[in-house]
């Protein structure tokens, strides 16, 4: 495992230890308040801003786990970056988190599949909304491919990386920060995850990758936690910024996922009510729904309350849920997104 990174404090990896599933999700409750006051203490990110990237279709039955009612099949996300830059060994670097390549992502077999039945034009020109490419968001903040130091997913669902870092690398200078259990399971994917990936969409050199064993620390105010569950080496972002921290992955399509009691999207209340349910997973695939739960629970606390609306937590979902006339009643009660801080700079590399 790479030692470029600290681990992060609070405890939170001591608590994933414990064997019990039920005092596991109390000690890591524990270690997250402890994990978010930490990075409380340690200061912002010189600079972090948020792109919208595409709004795309994904299965009701999965964004709510059955729990949100509809006739509409389909419910409408938005997927989004961020761009942080941050304080590492006295110099500045340079992370994208979730940069998808949106023409490769195609290709993973779900979403091949839907274009397969619906066809071309209907999946690719009608249903989508695009905001930008992750070349063209680079570029206006100022930045260019060299800036770029790392990239990171929460997971690598629908992400085709040969663009990014394969032979003729989008990015001269960047690795992959990845779990090292996401990466083993990408190089041997168990059936009933094989739909999800882009077929040897994660055929890079490994010399590009850097493994991360745990939460990590990667400078000041931003860090990578464990939240595994949705996939064995899922994981989130932690940024720091003036008005707190907030999380962005996609264990959650929206804030109100975290707070079901509070959404008034039709039936979900009820559901999370009926089953005692303190959040929502986003349920398309159940490696380990116990784990992706608790998950849940640490992003939540470390993010904390959302500034503008503190019934909500500061979550920011890789792939949130929009309000679309495609999918009737299914829009969120409250949207976050993470305010842009500081102002991004080039570190060209000669």
């Amino acid at each position: 495992m790479s030692d470029l990174f600290k681990p992060l404090a609070g405890g939170l990896q001591e608590a994933w230890k414990e064997n019990g599933p039920a005092e596991r999700l109390r000690k890591l409750r524990k270690a997250a308040l402890a994990t978010r006051e930490h990075l409380l203490d340690g200061g912002p990110v010189l600079a972090c801003t948020t792109h919208k990237l595409v709004t795309f279709p994904y299965p009701t039955k999965y964004a709510f786990s059955g729990g949100g009612l509809s006739p509409a099949p389909f419910v409408m996300m938005t997927n989004r970056m961020q761009i942080i830059q941050f304080e590492h060994d006295g110099r500045r670097k340079t992370l994208l988190f979730n940069p998808t390549d949106v023409d490769g992502s195609r290709a993973a077999t779900f979403y091949a599949d839907l274009t397969a039945t619906f066809g071309s034009f209907l999946s690719n020109k009608v249903i989508p909304s695009y905001f930008g490419t992750v070349e063209q968001h680079l570029a206006r903040v100022g930045l260019t491919p060299a800036d770029v130091d790392f990239i990171a997913f929460d997971h690598l669902h629908v992400q085709e990386l040969r663009k990014w870092l394969g032979e003729h690398a989008y990015f001269p200078n960047a690795k992959l920060l990845v779990m090292k259990e996401e990466w083993a399971e990408v190089k041997d994917l168990h059936p009933m995850n094989q739909v999800w990936y882009v077929p040897q969409g994660c055929e890079i050199p490994e010399s590009r990758v850097v493994l991360i064993d745990g939460d990590v620390q990667l400078g000041k105010g931003v860090a990578l936690l464990d939240t595994r569950g949705h996939t064995r080496g899922n994981m989130s972002l932690c940024v720091v910024t003036p008005e707190g921290p907030f999380v962005a992955s996609e264990n959650g399509v929206c804030a109100e996922s975290y707070v079901p009691l509070q959404s008034k999207i039709p039936g979900l209340k009820a559901y999370a009510d009926q089953m005692g349910f303190e959040v929502v997973l986003n349920g398309n695939t159940r490696e380990d729904s116990l784990d992706q739960y608790s998950s849940m629970i640490v992003e939540k606390t470390v993010a904390g309350p959302c500034k503008s609306d503190p019934t909500f937590p500061a979550f920011a979902a890789s792939s949130e849920l929009t309000q679309s006339l495609l999918a009737p009643g299914l829009w969120p009660t409250f949207s976050f997104t993470p305010p842009d801080v500081g102002t991004h700079l080039p570190t060209h590399r000669s």
